[in-house]
């Protein structure tokens, strides 16, 4: 989703989310990541993979995010325009 100076993108399994906003005023760039919650029908390919990253590196994932590439597109997108009205 995109507004005026923020783009929210979310990741491909829809439990995460970055969002990017850019502060015109103080020209900097605002960039967050959001975890919106557990998906509880995942598939066990998912759920095995998950648990076996646990236990190699004793914790769960804290900053992944997986994108398709029309997301990309729209984060390429937002960038250029952002960086020609600078």
């Amino acid at each position: 989703m995109k507004k005026d100076n923020e783009l929210h993108l979310t990741c491909s399994c829809h439990t995460h989310e970055l969002h990017f906003e850019k502060d015109h005023d103080m020209d900097m760039w605002y960039i967050s990541f959001w975890q919106r919650g557990y998906v509880e029908q995942t598939s066990w390919k998912y759920r095995l993979r998950y648990i076996w990253h646990i236990l190699k590196n004793g914790r769960p994932y804290g900053d992944e995010v997986v994108l398709e590439k029309k997301d990309l597109e729209e984060l390429k997108d937002y960038i250029d325009e952002q960086v020609k009205n600078t």
